[in-house]
């Protein structure tokens, strides 16, 4: 038996032989032993990669730049049609953008509370609605902008008058750091004051 092996033992026959076992047992190795931990880090070029496998999860998306081929070339910089520029606040030239409002660059002449209402509410009208006297707040934000007139600034708050029924009071600010203080809305209680308006978009 073993003779008759040994007759039909070649080199071929042998080597062929062994070729299947390494090549079944190579692959199987492969197969088995290959995983993420096997891949060097930037190996793997994008087009090996299958598409629309990658997600936000393995894209860090703060990194990305400007989209280049967008449908329409500046569809990328836009929110709506709108750019960058268009959601600026826009003011008349005689104002400046403070706390969501335009306000005056100059205060006006002193007046009486209702003297300063009206002036303000007339400015730019018909083309406009108009204009008002500045929030407690809106007057202390244009401080840290333009300097308090002398004697203070009238706000659009008005208090009961204590001292004349059925008469007001208005606060006004007194000192850049914000101080306030009650005037009466009468010739004798006049102050200067800024007019404030919406912006123009």
């Amino acid at each position: 038996m073993l003779r008759q092996v040994r007759t039909r033992l070649t080199y071929g026959n042998v080597m062929s032989t062994l070729a299947v076992f390494i090549a079944l047992g190579g692959s199987s190795y492969a197969a088995v032993k290959i995983s993420g931990a096997n891949i060097k880090n930037r190996s793997i070029s994008a087009s090996k990669l299958k598409k629309n496998t990658l997600t936000g999860v393995q894209v860090r998306e703060s990194a990305l730049g400007r989209v280049t081929r967008a449908r329409v070339a500046d569809n990328a910089a836009l929110l709506q049609g709108f750019g960058a520029a268009d959601f600026k606040i826009r003011c008349p030239a005689d104002t400046y953008p403070l706390a969501d409002v335009c306000v005056e660059r100059t205060p006006r002449e002193p007046a009486s509370y209702g003297g300063a209402v009206i002036t303000c509410s007339g400015v730019g009208t018909p083309a406009g609605p108009g204009r008002r006297l500045p929030t407690h707040g809106e007057m202390l934000a244009a401080l840290s902008a333009f300097d308090l007139a002398p004697g203070g600034e009238f706000t659009s708050h008005v208090y009961p008058s204590t001292a004349k029924p059925g008469q007001v009071d208005v606060l006004y600010v007194i000192t850049k750091g914000g101080s306030v203080g009650l005037t009466p809305d009468t010739g004798a209680g006049s102050k200067a004051y800024r007019c404030v308006t919406d912006p123009l978009n």
